[in-house]
């Protein structure tokens, strides 16, 4: 007796005016547009609001909760008469499943920094810090090193060749040339930094500086270029799309 199919995605239609997600809220669900259009609008720490832009058919929306485990980073209203499709958090973590450890990492770590540029805190890392070291040594992805306290990885405006994952310790960002002002982000265990500027191409703007000795995994290019290459085709575009949207920002 044959087993019966499995049910195919939720197809919706949704009228105009209709808010398909709010800031703040708990994610549980993307929505892969098939047509008509939406406002993305963005409320401030100051409770002031901002409309970060329309999205159309081929966007998805509501998938950094889902991947990151955050609150919904933004309001979606629906403008005109939209048609699209349901993702459940299930199936974007099914996803992710397929796709190598440091992809999670790197899409995790593009969205903190989405959160940062909207003024929102970044949601914690879901998972613990992975060996993505090759089993044997000659296919070695990553080189592994023991920091010294106060070992300074980049100061600002120097090219960047590799970004790194925090195993043990801890590495505080700090303003400038890091010797005046106060801390912007202390990194534990899990923890990516340097990535943006390796993908972007943009130069540091912080000074990043061990505040505790540890050991961390040193990633070159090379291996988040495969990494992105290996994931899914939707996961492949969002991490494009992020880091599009985080060098416009900063050529902003």
């Amino acid at each position: 007796m044959s087993q019966p199919a499995a049910p195919g995605p939720k197809r919706h239609t949704i009228g105009p005016g209709i808010v398909m997600m709010r800031q703040g809220e708990r994610g549980d669900r993307a929505w892969l547009i098939d047509s008509g259009e939406l406002e993305v609008v963005l409320t401030g720490p100051d409770g002031g609001t901002r409309r970060l832009g329309t999205v159309g058919k081929g966007a998805v929306v509501g998938e950094m909760a889902l991947i990151d485990d955050g609150e919904r980073s933004a309001t979606v209203r629906s403008l005109t008469e939209v048609t699209c499709v349901e993702v459940t958090r299930d199936a974007f973590r099914s996803l992710l499943k397929r796709s190598p450890p440091l992809a999670s990492y790197l899409l995790q770590s593009l969205i903190a920094a989405i959160r940062r540029d909207y003024g929102l805190p970044p949601a914690e890392r879901v998972g613990n810090p992975v060996d993505f070291r090759s089993t044997n040594s000659f296919q070695k992805v990553v080189d592994r090193r023991m920091i010294r306290e106060g070992h300074v990885f980049f100061s600002p405006n120097e090219p960047l060749s590799a970004a790194y994952l925090i195993q043990s310790g801890r590495v505080a960002l700090r303003p400038g040339r890091g010797t005046l002002g106060g801390d912007i982000a202390t990194l534990g265990p899990g923890s990516l930094f340097g990535e943006i500027y390796l993908l972007t191409g943009r130069r540091p703007d912080v000074t990043a500086v061990a505040v505790g000795g540890g050991i961390c995994e040193v990633i070159d290019r090379r291996s988040f270029e495969d990494a992105v290459s290996a994931m899914p085709p939707i996961l492949k575009s969002l991490a494009r799309i992020y880091i599009a949207q985080l060098t416009k920002a900063k050529a902003g």
